[in-house]
Parts: C-alpha cells; sequence; structure tokens
C-alpha cells in the first residue's frame, strides 16, 4: 500500500471521530473566510466608493477618525479649489439614517453638491441626476430601492415628517452605494441641522501619480486652517475607526474558534494514538524510522484539517452571500470574498493541521517496539 494510501484508510477508519475534528477546524476555517471576508469587504466597498468617483484626497477634522463625527465649514471648499494643483473639489455630509418598518437599520445617506463630476460614475436605471436646482429631492441606489418598493416618484420620509421625493434610481459596482441615498448638500445640512457644515471635503488633483506635488497639495491646505487632516482615499479608508474595529473584532473571534479546533485536532491524534500503540510497535519492529511515523501521524492530522477547511471555506462562501440577501445588512457587505482570505483561512487549516498533529507525531515516533507490543 502506497504511503498516503495509508495515511487515508487511517482518517476513514474512525469516521466519526475525524469528521468531528473536521468540524471543529471548518468552524475555525469558515469564521475566518466570513468575518474577515465581510470586514475587508466593508474596507473594499470604502475604497471603491472614492476611486470611482475618482477622488484622490480627502480633508477631514484631525483626530476624527470616524468620518461621521468630522466637522468642517464649508467654506473651506471654496479656499482648496484655488491652491494650485486641485482639479475640482467636492465638499460632503455623511450620516446614518434607518427605516425600522424595513428592518434597515444603517442606511448611508450623503450630501453632495449636485452636478459635480461625483455623479459621472453612477448609471441611473430610472429617472435623472440631481439638479443645483432641486430641492427636497433624492436619488436612491438600487438595491435600497428595491428593499423599499420605491421607484421614481414615490416620496420617503427620510427622517419622521421630512418627505422627499425620489427623482432618480442608480445603479453602482459597489455595494455600498447602491444601497445608498444621495440628497443636495443644502438638504441634508439643513435635516440634520448641520447648516454650513460637512463632513468632510474630496478632492481631484491634476497629477495623482506625482508624489510630491500630492504633498505639497497637503502642506498648503493644512496651512490654510488648523486641525486638518489631509489623507490619501487609501490611508483615509485605513484610518477609519469602524473600519479597524471590524477587522480586529473579526480576527479576535476568529482566534477562540483556531484554538478550539487545534485543541480538538490536538485531542482526536492523541486518541488515534493511544488506541494504535501496537500497530505503531509492528510498524517500528518492521523498520519504520522515526521521521517515518511523524510523516504519518503528521500526514492524518494535516488531511483532517484540510478536509474541514475546505469545508469551511465553501460554507463561508455561501454564509456570506446569503447574509447579502437579509435586508439588515444590504448594502454594507460584498456578496464575495476575496482569494486572498480564502488562501489565510486554507493556510490556517494546515498550520491547525500541522500544530495539532505535531506533538502527538512526536509522542508516537519515541515508543519503541518492545514499548508498543507489550500494551
Amino acid at each position: 500500500m502506497r504511503f498516503y494510501k495509508l495515511i487515508f484508510h487511517n482518517v476513514m477508519r474512525r469516521r466519526l471521530r475525524s469528521a468531528l475534528t473536521a468540524v471543529a477546524v471548518a468552524i475555525a476555517v469558515g469564521s475566518i473566510v466570513s468575518l474577515v471576508g465581510i470586514a475587508n469587504g466593508f474596507r473594499d466597498s470604502f475604497m471603491d466608493f472614492y476611486q470611482s468617483a475618482d477622488v484622490d484626497m480627502i480633508v477631514v477634522r484631525s483626530g476624527s477618525q470616524r468620518r461621521l463625527t468630522s466637522t468642517l465649514d464649508e467654506s473651506l471648499a471654496n479656499k482648496i479649489q484655488a491652491l494650485p494643483g486641485v482639479k475640482e473639489v467636492v465638499p460632503g455630509l455623511a450620516d446614518i439614517v434607518s427605516f425600522a418598518e424595513a428592518n434597515l437599520y444603517v442606511v448611508p445617506i450623503s450630501g453632495l453638491l449636485p452636478e459635480t463630476h461625483v455623479f459621472d460614475h453612477f448609471k441611473l436605471t430610472e429617472g435623472r441626476n440631481l439638479l443645483r436646482s432641486d430641492q427636497d429631492a433624492i436619488v436612491l441606489g438600487v438595491d435600497l430601492a428595491q428593499t423599499l418598493g420605491k421607484q421614481v416618484g414615490s416620496v420617503l420620509d427620510v427622517v419622521e415628517g421630512q418627505k422627499f421625493t425620489v427623482v432618480g434610481i442608480f445603479e453602482s459596482s459597489n455595494v455600498f452605494e447602491s444601497g445608498s441615498i444621495l440628497m443636495p448638500l443644502a438638504d441634508l445640512q439643513k435635516l440634520m441641522g448641520r447648516e454650513g457644515q460637512v463632513s468632510g471635503v474630496s478632492l481631484t488633483v491634476d497629477n495623482p501619480q506625482d508624489a510630491k506635488g500630492m504633498e505639497q497639495i497637503s502642506d498648503a491646505i493644512k496651512k490654510l486652517e488648523s486641525g486638518l487632516s489631509v489623507r490619501t482615499t487609501r490611508e483615509h479608508v485605513e484610518s477609519l475607526s469602524e473600519i479597524q474595529m471590524a477587522i480586529a473584532m473579526a480576527w479576535i473571534t476568529s482566534t477562540v474558534a483556531i484554538l478550539i479546533g487545534t485543541l480538538g485536532t490536538l485531542n482526536t491524534m492523541f486518541m488515534s494514538i493511544q488506541e494504535r500503540i501496537r500497530e505503531i510497535g509492528i510498524l517500528r519492529a518492521l523498520g519504520w524510522e522515526r521521521k517515518r511515523v511523524i510523516a504519518m501521524i503528521l500526514g492524518e492530522s494535516i488531511m483532517i484539517s484540510f478536509i474541514g477547511g475546505v469545508f469551511g471555506a465553501v460554507s463561508a462562501i455561501i454564509l456570506v452571500k446569503l447574509l447579502t440577501r437579509v435586508p439588515a445588512v444590504n448594502g454594507l457587505i460584498q456578496g464575495r470574498v476575496d482569494w486572498v482570505v480564502l488562501a489565510q483561512g486554507l493556510t490556517v487549516a494546515l498550520m491547525v493541521g500541522l500544530i495539532g498533529g505535531f506533538l502527538p507525531a512526536l509522542s508516537a515516533s519515541r515508543l519503541t517496539p518492545a514499548e508498543a507490543l507489550q500494551n
């Protein structure tokens, strides 16, 4: 019998125990793939949100790690626009609204200046884009419109008692945008009681590839007013506390699952060795070297873990896709899992198998034929 067939045979001999161990590993890998995948997707959604609008730099209040709590004077946008190297400036206000009747509790709403370049990447499916002359008008992402059952001409209470008319519905490749509301900046300022204020200023520069030029623009902006933070879109997104917390919590939860999977594998392999002491003794008597015994036990452990890892990864992909259909998170998470996260999950599965099988394999290799045959 070939060596790899022997390993497979040993794993399948105790199918129930192997299956239970594989399930423990599957939970660990599934946690990584789903939780970390969702957290990374949340970050990527924000990144795509800016990059699809050709935003090169973001200006917010220094020390404000949360996008919604940043407060700037709207007049700052005009000062930035006058700087050399700045192509276009768009001030914006961001907030969150909810529609409890539709089980939607985190719906992004953005106040932007109509007829600016940030609207260019939206593909209208119905109606039109916002105009500077609009009042009490909104456009909805296609996912949000479907969930709320709204179409062009419908009236929506953005907050209780504040009715807005839907003038357009758009679709976007970005899941964050497809589940959001867009309205004129002045309307959102009035709605939120923040007249003359914005959350941040997005700007497009003449040459985003010129690192020195970007740095000069950043320095010039900081001189306009104290307490300003100027970052590239990537730096800004990665600094957001919501994203940092989501990724950290995903890995903390996954680490607990990894420990459980490792201990399960360790326990299974030790029990397997105890039941196979005589068998191992016979193999040693037949001339098997210690390293061959170690390779057999590690091979069994890694095989069980890898099977569990594949099952966990597939289950996580299905789970994430199902979650995107839940109204409460529709428009917040992507329905795909990045291949890097899948690779991380399967790598963890292999590491769990290696760590969980190492001590049992070492213990088995130290058995002498005489000791093993006495049991």
